[in-house]
């Protein structure tokens, strides 16, 4: 059982700037909490303990039961009863928690909602064909509803910048890191240099892609010198590099 305490001038903050039309009556001996009130304090439980920022986060369809809760002034604490899922944190909330004044429990209340994550995707400025390669203008950052778009967004525009689409977009799209690739920077029949190093020189002579491939890669290339076939690992255009 997990306990929470919110101070009692967080509270008065709070009560300041939410709406007029929910407003938190109080008197010199009581103060009721009702509507935003207690969906802030929903909200406050739940992300104090949760992996995910506050500001990433919004709540949906909220529900109070009882609907408001009127208890003496003094200083305010939750403590909750069940309910508090911190592995979970997206999707449909509920907890139960006590309402404490000066460490007294006076009431007990049940909030519940829907928990939506919010943050920044990459997408489109306008329709691409597939094979093209990204560049700054073709796309930009949005903010939207993430929840159910999955681990694999692109959320950063320096991941997508320079790579290759896999499939046609059209403008607007969400991109994916299974939409892009490193482009190819060989191509198969490509006179190519085939740097062979040890650890006291590097060698340069030419070579014939037998393989096309991005960097990173390993493929077979051609030594037009010796004439034999070996592995090398793709470095830049028109670069691989072995060993010797």
């Amino acid at each position: 059982m997990k306990r929470f305490s919110l101070a009692l001038s967080s509270l008065c903050l709070i009560l300041l700037y939410l709406l007029p039309s929910q407003p938190a009556w109080s008197t010199e001996n009581e103060v009721t909490l009702e509507g935003d009130q207690l969906q802030h304090v929903f909200f406050d439980l739940l992300t104090t303990k949760g992996a995910l920022a506050k500001q990433d986060i919004i709540v949906k369809k909220f529900s109070a039961t009882p609907q408001s809760v009127t208890v003496p002034t003094g200083s305010l604490d939750f403590q909750i009863i069940s309910g508090l899922q911190p592995g979970k944190p997206l999707g449909q909330q509920t907890i139960i928690t006590d309402v404490l004044v000066d460490g007294v429990a006076q009431k007990r209340i049940k909030l519940s909602g829907d928990l939506a994550l919010f943050g920044d995707v990459i997408c489109t400025t306008s329709a691409l064909p597939r094979k093209s390669i990204i560049l700054a203008q073709h796309i930009k950052r949005v903010r939207q509803e993430i929840t159910m778009l999955g681990p694999d967004i692109i959320t950063d525009e320096s991941a997508a910048i320079g790579k290759e689409l896999t499939t046609t977009l059209q403008a607007g799209s969400i991109l994916y890191g299974k939409t892009l690739k490193e482009p190819e920077l060989v191509k198969r029949g490509d006179i190519i240099s085939i740097l062979a190093t040890n650890d006291l020189l590097t060698v340069s002579v030419p070579g014939r892609v037998l393989k096309s491939g991005a960097k990173g890669e390993i493929i077979k290339v051609k030594n037009l010198m010796s004439r034999k076939e070996i592995f090398a690992t793709i470095i830049g255009p028109s670069t691989v590099q072995t060993q010797f």
